[in-house]
């Protein structure tokens, strides 16, 4: 008899028809296996018993990173002959509207990494070496069926060795769509881009765990010279899976300020590369579960707490911070940089804010300019380690830590995107996200597919990666959406692209409130049915009067429509980019609003009281994100937001030194600030720690939401926004809450900040339809 299967799920990618081909031929059954646009199909023919066994592998068994959603089988009538054997055929295009998946980028798998090491191996110390179930995916795909001449290896002839490999039955690289070698496979090619031009000694300070245990011959030349640079100190920019990283040893301080002064980015901590997990050990507390998150496939950046914070060799990176950004090597360069070079910072390949950079000569142009602007130290080298294999998508790395054992992103990207998240939303809908910290997202099949990280929308740059990333997906996975959802903000390009979007294609566009998006968000993935009081803090988000929200609480009760019940008391700030940014105005604008003005040394306070008196260029706000900001700037931890979120961060960290009691602050239930800033300026009279304030602070915004939640009689809650990422704020709120009987949810699958929106948004507009 003979049986016709079509596979659905993450089928593609993972090595899945060798996996099916070894099980036939294990059942000696004839006939073929092939990709079908984003599905699996499979002609089998045997006796009865054998294809039942066969079914009952294909439906509780699936290769590493792959999973099976459905099997549809059906019995031919008619018998059908095949030449004898089981075959894997060439892909052809899909016979029905089946939702395709595909794998994210994937590390580099154990057996590869063994190979890698093997001196008699014929791929040792290959810097592309890969397989069926490891190496890039995603970023390098041009379109559906995943295969060799639609992706990026198609520029790369197969040479006889690895061409035999990929049709051997018995080979683990059989049909392994990036299968390459030394002879044959991509280049790597090294650009010295500035020398040093003193004489000074070494600038590279300790050098962790560094070998020489392999010679020019081994590595060739380009990798041996990309190690002299690292060990000499020097920045070396290393082209990736997802696109550039600049590297350089993290414990030598010139460096780490020279990459600083690289990349403008002054004031906050650098992600640190190490080369196993025993050497994260080293320097920070790892327990089990982010042990698994950084051995994951993903190869994430997670953010695991320091042993020791001051005097440690990693101030220089870490700054303040009570973490580590901890990382472990996801591809073979890194791989053999880390074992012969030790830890290296490992940070995006572009200048702070600007889309990670993927272009060989791009690169290289913009290096240059750096070093022309005369802004590097004459002492520091800077080189290219670059390839020939094209990145089509960029993707930084993804970030993630966890609290209270709940895993939580931070930034979603790279071995994450484009998995997806399984949903209760059944139509189909493309929903634009917001402009901060963007992503976008298809909704189709129960299925939402979030886009990488694509930064902030406020650089032309950032603007055409959106359009081009939303276009790609749309193509590689062929969305048709019949439902268009967007911010609520009237100037966000993402609600105008929308718009734009909705008028050209005639459907009908609805814009959604930013924070109840948030809310929804948490709704969508945790797929909950009960109310739910939901709280979304952050910087900012237009609401529904015209003013700036950001500390809402809302019920929602199973339907489209959120009841606003709770948040700070409005009042006036200076508003634009300044505004947001300058903490010493912002805490102006609080004391002024609530009489304290006593308390206020901001030399230019006169100035902002009358603006705000006369209504000129000021928002009416009650962002959390921006009490977080005065307080801040009160206690004398930080003015000025030289990056989003800058204040509360540098707060957070201050706040993580105190191990006792913190000094006791109170927030009105009512959302009133004034007796929170008389509390602080008493504590400050008193000369109380700056720490225990700090604290005091954060665990004051935990009792506030406890004390909404007691009032609510909901038991259902859900934490959402940027201000959530606070470990100390999020720790003790869950604590309070649980302590009272209330179940928590965060945004585990999406980052609690804005590049989550875009699945609330999806949501509100199904429940809506």
């Amino acid at each position: 008899m003979t049986n016709k299967y079509v596979i659905k799920g993450l089928v593609q990618g993972i090595g899945y028809r060798p996996f099916v081909a070894r099980i036939a031929e294990e059942l000696k059954l004839d006939g073929w296996v092939r990709n079908t646009g984003g599905i699996v199909t499979v002609m089998a023919s045997g006796s009865e018993e054998a294809l039942q066994q066969f079914f009952q592998v294909l439906s509780n068994q699936v290769p590493t990173g792959g999973f099976v959603s459905a099997i549809d089988v059906d019995e031919l009538s008619s018998p059908t002959e095949f030449a004898p054997g089981f075959y894997i055929l060439e892909s052809d295009f899909d016979e029905a509207s089946n939702l395709p998946m595909l794998p994210a980028d994937i590390a580099t798998c154990d057996s590869c990494k063994e190979e890698l090491f093997e001196s008699r191996n014929r791929r040792f110390l290959h810097p592309f070496i890969s397989c069926t179930i490891c190496g890039p995916r995603y970023s390098i795909l041009k379109n559906l069926p995943y295969d060799r001449d639609t992706i990026t290896m198609e520029d790369f002839e197969m040479c006889p060795q690895c061409r035999a490999e990929y049709t051997g039955k018995k080979d683990r690289r059989r049909h392994a769509q990036t299968v390459a070698c030394k002879d044959c496979g991509p280049k790597l090619e090294f650009i010295r881009i500035k020398d040093k031009n003193t004489d000074n000694v070494t600038t590279c300070g300790k050098v962790d765990n560094s070998v020489d245990i392999y010679n020019e011959n081994d590595l060739g030349p380009e990798l041996s010279r990309a190690c002299e640079i690292l060990k000499d100190g020097g920045i070396l920019a290393i082209k990736d899976i997802g696109g550039y990283h600049l590297a350089c040893n993290p414990f030598a301080e010139r460096s780490v300020s020279a990459l600083r002064i690289l990349k403008h980015r002054e004031a906050k901590a650098f992600a640190v590369m190490f080369e196993k997990l025993e050497q994260i050990r080293g320097y920070c507390q790892v327990n089990q579960q982010e042990a698994e998150l950084l051995e994951s496939p993903a190869r994430p950046i997670v953010l695991v707490r320091r042993k020791k914070v001051g005097g440690d060799s990693l101030d220089a990176v870490c700054l303040n911070s009570p973490d580590i950004g901890a990382m472990l090597p996801c591809n073979p360069v890194q791989i053999i940089l880390t074992r012969i070079c030790g830890p290296l910072v490992m940070t995006s390949g572009n200048a702070s804010g600007d889309v990670l950079e993927i272009d060989n000569d791009r690169m290289r142009l913009w290096l240059e300019g750096r070093v022309a602007s005369g802004d590097i130290p004459e002492e520091i080298q800077i080189a290219m380690l670059g390839h020939n294999r094209a990145i089509l998508r960029p993707s930084d790395d993804s970030v993630m830590k966890v609290v209270k054992g709940r895993q939580q992103f931070i930034r979603r990207g790279r071995g994450h995107v484009p998995s997806p998240l399984t949903t209760d939303i059944m139509d189909e809908i493309f929903a634009a996200g917001g402009d901060l910290k963007s992503s976008f997202c298809y909704v189709q099949n129960g299925y939402a597919y979030v886009s990488q990280y694509l930064g902030d929308m406020e650089t032309v740059s950032c603007q055409n990666f959106y359009e081009k990333e939303r276009t790609a997906m749309k193509d590689i996975f062929g969305f048709n959406p019949k439902y268009i959802a967007a911010d609520l903000h009237p100037g966000y390009f993402s609600r105008n692209m929308a718009k734009e979007l909705s008028e050209d294609l005639n459907l009908p566009i609805s814009c959604y409130q930013h924070h109840k998006s948030h809310v929804a968000a948490v709704i969508a993935e945790h797929r909950l049915s009960e109310p739910v009081l939901g709280f979304a803090f952050d910087g900012t988000g237009y609401g529904e009067d015209g003013n700036i929200w950001g500390s809402e609480a809302f019920i929602w009760r199973g339907t489209s429509n959120m009841e606003r019940v709770a948040h700070l008391k409005p009042l006036k700030l200076i508003g634009g980019d300044e505004g947001a940014k300058n903490c010493d105005t912002i805490l102006s604008g609080f004391l002024h609003s609530i009489g304290l003005e006593a308390f206020d040394i901001n030399p230019n306070k006169e100035l902002i009281y009358a603006a705000i008196d006369n209504n000129i260029n000021t928002v009416t706000s009650t962002s959390m994100g921006r009490l977080f900001d005065a307080v801040s700037a009160m206690l004398d931890i930080c003015h000025y937001n030289s990056y989003e979120g800058q204040a509360p961060v540098e707060l957070e960290n201050i706040a993580a030194r105190n191990n006792g009691e913190a000094y006791a602050l109170s927030l009105g239930e009512d959302g009133d600030v004034a007796e929170l800033f008389a509390g602080i300026a008493e504590a400050m009279k008193n000369q109380i720690p700056r720490e225990k304030i700090a604290k005091g602070f954060i665990q004051a915004v935990g009792k506030y939401i406890q004390a909404i939640a007691l009032k609510s009689g909901i038991t259902t809650i859900v934490l959402s926004g940027g201000t959530f990422l606070n470990r100390i704020l999020l720790e003790y709120t869950i604590d309070l809450l649980e302590s009272e009987g209330f179940t928590v949810y965060i945004s585990n699958q999406l980052p609690s900040g804005d590049g989550s929106i875009c699945l609330g948004q999806a949501f509100l507009a199904y429940m809506e339809k």
